[in-house]
Parts: C-alpha cells; structure tokens; sequence
C-alpha cells in the first residue's frame, strides 16, 4: 500500500494556493504601481504595509493569547499551584546526579522524524524498531499540570507496574498513544490505574506519538501472547495525521502487508535497551538541551504561516478518509477474534473541540469503520465529556493538552460501565 500523489499533497494544497495568490496580487500591485503617480504609490504601498502589520499583529496577538503550555506556569502562579518550569533535560540531569538512571520517555514517533530512523535504529545486530522503552529505568515525560510525570518503565519500557505480567490473565490490553499512556499524570491517576483500581487486570502498551500502525505492531509483539479478554483501541484526531508518517515506513508497514511478520520484540528487549540509550547519548541528549529554542521556533513558524488566523477562518487542512485505517482496525479486530478476545474502538476527545466548538473533521468517517467492521464503541463524547458540565475543567489549567486525573478517572470509569453492562467481569471475580 502506497500513499498516492493526491494524499501526499493533501496536507500542503493550501499552502500552494496562498502562494499562488499572494504571488498573483503582488505581480498585479507591482502593475498597478508601474501606471499610478508617485504620490499614489505611496499611498498604495502605505496601505498595504498598514494591512499587512494589521494581519500580522492579529495573528502575534492571537499566537500569544492561546491557552498553550507557555500560560500554565502563569496560570499555576495565579492560583497559587506550585509549578517545576525545569526542562526535561534538566529533570534527567538532577535523576541522574541523584543516582537513579532516568532517560527521555522514547515513543516510535521519534524514529519517524527522519528517514536515516523510520525503518529501524541501527543496534549492531541489524536494524530493530523499538515500540516501547528502555525497560526498568525511570522515564521523563511531559509536565502539563505542574508535575513532572515520570514513571519507572517495565520490562519492556511501557507503563505498567512490571508484576502485572505475573498475572494468571489479563483482563485488559490498553492500545493507543499518549492518553493511554497516561500522560500527564502521575501513574496512580491514568486510565489504567484506576481500571486496576476497579479489580480489572490491565497491561498498557500505549505510547506517546503512537498512530494506528504502530499500534497494531505493538498488539502484534505484546499484546497477542498475552492473550487478553478484552482489547481498548483508544482513537484520537492526530492518529489521522500519524498515519500518514507511519506509512513511509516499510518495516511498519509489514505489520499489516505480512502475515505473521513480527521483530520479535520481547525476546530482544537487551538489544532495544543498548540501542535507546546509544541513541539518547549521540543524540538526544544534545537535541534535547535546545528544548527552550526549539519551542521559540515553532510559535515564531506558527506565526509566518498565520497559523491562528487560518485555524479561525477553518482554513487548515483537513486528512481525507484513510481506507488503511479501516483495513488496520480489521487486521486488529480479526486477530483478537483468533484468542476469543473483544476489541472495543474508544475515541477520545481533546481540548481544542471544546476549545473551538468544532467537531473532529475524521470522527464520522472513523465512527463508520468501527461500525462496519462491527467493533464496538465506547463514545467518551456521549458517555463523559457532552453532559459534563465543565468539560474543560477535565483539561491541566484549562488549557490545551491532556486530560488531568479527574478526567482520566471519567474516562476510565465509563469503561468499566460500558465492560460490566456487556458481561465483563474482572477475572479475578470470577469463580
């Protein structure tokens, strides 16, 4: 499967047409000028340097009124929370002066950056595509609610207390990307936990950055010998987007072309560590010192392309239906089928729909693969986030990211509803 010419274009088509335009009105100002007087041109000339400060100012104002990351520790300030503005780098320097091994929490959507990385990180013994982490060190995440969140990976660098894989069965395998992750929670307070919390037996294989390919390989490599009752494929709008990077690579790409394809993953978890911790120390680490700069430049880049403007005026493109996704889910939904699993499909919501009032432009076209493969939803608009009262009060500050505890506690708990209304009983209730 190939992306076609049209879909690799997609993304950009606005931006050729902008360009067209602005480069049209130019060549037509640069006539009119030719034909006018001089004190018409100026005149001319002052009104459209007058409009373009005007067009810009309202995008810099626009920039710099977002509920973003940079307004939390201003916001925790106002309401007196306590705020660690210490970056990354900055937390795993002071883990490691402390003795304890922390690292970066690698996720694949690192590896899909470049194209020297998409197919695999070189381990010197071939080529491996890690999927989870460096397992039994400490990871560093992200810090939305004033927290550093950080957890201690398990044997294969995912986010499960490690003991769970002594279980006798599990009842839960969690896919998806950095909601089921848990970020940016501490690790008693994500969808997980609280399922646990619940008597449910739950593995979490999801990663920060994770799209639908990277999540039916992770399914592949653990899920599958785990043999879990139920599976949660969570959903959100970015995963339109991450599969699209996710297809230009091949080795991803052989999870759903090859039957049976597998890296054999949890037999190499020595080598994915070697090679991780390779990787941070040659070049992580140095990428990860400019944290600071490297969000500098994103908002000043927001700001060249009118990204705000453009977002209020609807203008951003949007992704077309993906009929890969729809043959991902049924690649997924047949093989939890084979272990006499269930697999439930679970959208979750982010902020900017309550942020902007506008729908997930992929949301019915994803509703209608899930229904006509016959996979189950378990809809968080319909069940939390639409008769919350204050849905953005689910979010760290108010502002744009992931949800804090007391959503993820909503989140979860409507799962646990939805499991126990069809039957599914924690195994360890069970006689």
């Amino acid at each position: 499967i190939q992306l076609s010419s049209r879909e690799k274009t997609e993304s950009n088509s606005l931006y050729y047409i902008a360009a067209t335009c602005a480069l049209g009105a130019a060549a037509a100002f640069t006539f009119i000028l030719r034909k006018v007087s001089d004190h018409l041109k100026v005149n001319l000339a002052l009104l459209a340097a007058t409009i373009l400060a005007l067009v810009y100012g309202f995008e810099v104002f626009l920039e710099f009124s977002r509920p973003t990351e940079s307004l939390r520790p201003i916001i925790a300030k106002e309401m007196g929370v306590p705020f660690d503005d210490r970056t990354k780098m900055e937390v795993i320097d002071d883990f490691n002066r402390s003795g304890i091994d922390a690292y970066p929490n690698f996720h694949p959507g690192h590896h899909l950056r470049s194209p020297v990385t998409r197919n695999g990180l070189e381990s010197g013994k071939g080529k491996v595509f890690p999927l989870g982490g460096i397992a039994n060190k400490v990871m560093v995440q992200a810090n939305e609610t004033g927290t550093w969140m950080t957890y201690k990976g398990d044997r294969y660098g995912f986010h499960n207390p490690d003991a769970v894989y002594e279980e006798e069965q599990v009842d839960v395998l969690l896919v998806g990307d950095s909601l089921a992750e848990g970020w940016c929670v501490q690790s008693d307070q994500n969808i997980r936990a609280v399922l646990t919390e619940l008597g449910y037996t739950v593995v979490n294989v999801g990663k920060s950055g994770n799209g639908p390919l990277a999540e039916l390989a992770s399914l592949k490599e653990y899920g599958a010998p785990l043999n879990p009752t139920i599976v949660l494929w969570t959903y959100c709008y970015n995963d339109v987007y991450d599969l699209r990077k996710e297809m230009q690579s091949s080795l991803l790409m052989r999870y759903l072309q090859e039957e049976g394809f597998s890296q054999n993953l949890r037999n190499r978890q020595e080598e994915i560590d070697k090679t991780l911790i390779g990787y941070f120390h040659d070049k992580w680490a140095k990428e990860g010192r400019t944290e600071k700069e490297l969000v500098s430049h994103k908002r000043f880049s927001r700001i060249v392309k009118l990204y705000n403007l453009r977002t209020r005026m609807n203008l951003i493109p949007t992704p077309r239906p993906n009929p890969v996704f729809k043959e991902i889910l049924s690649e997924s939904n047949q093989l939890v089928e084979k272990w006499g699993g269930k697999m439930y499909f679970i959208p979750l919501p982010l902020f900017r729909r309550f942020a902007t009032g506008r729908e997930d432009a992929s949301r019915e076209f994803v509703l209608r693969y899930a229904s006509e493969l016959r996979i189950p939803v378990i809809d968080m608009n319909q069940d939390v986030f639409d008769h919350h009262p204050d849905p953005m009060s689910l979010f760290p500050f108010r502002t744009e990211g992931h949800y804090n505890a007391e959503g993820y506690r909503l989140v979860a708990e409507a799962i646990a509803k939805r499991l126990e209304s069809d039957g599914v009983a924690p195994s360890k209730f069970v006689e």
